[in-house]
């Protein structure tokens, strides 16, 4: 096999191949802990970009930013993520409902693999 076509995709592998020989994920059992001013919560509804946590007992305010961590396991990896998120919404019956921006790209993809493990994707 020529150098150039190792590059250009002549050294394919038949379908199916790749995807078999990939050791499928185990999937999460629990939402990641999210960590304000040392105090650990588990968010009643999270997706990539926002979260609720109810009841929430802080001293945030509405439309405050403010700085709190991610944690996670993926496949016996603990992850801690550094974030920033803004307060949408905080009252006693909607809780603390905030949006957060994409941690770095590297965190970025191990929270997706996170979340497509913990939907069985």
């Amino acid at each position: 096999m020529s150098w150039l076509s190792r590059f250009s995709g002549g050294n394919k592998e038949p379908a199916g191949t790749k995807a078999a020989a990939e050791p499928r994920k185990e999937r999460p059992s629990t939402l990641p802990k999210i960590v304000i001013d040392h105090h650990e919560y588990v968010p009643e509804e999270f997706v990539l970009g926002s979260f609720r946590i109810r009841p929430y007992d802080g001293d945030l305010i509405a439309k405050q930013k403010f700085d709190f961590r991610l944690q996670f396991d993926l496949g016996g990896d603990p992850v801690d993520v550094s974030c920033i998120g803004m307060v949408v919404k905080l009252t006693a019956e909607a809780g603390l409902v905030a949006r957060y921006q994409s941690p770095q790209p590297f965190y970025e993809r191990k929270l997706v693999d996170y979340m497509k493990a913990l939907k069985g994707l």
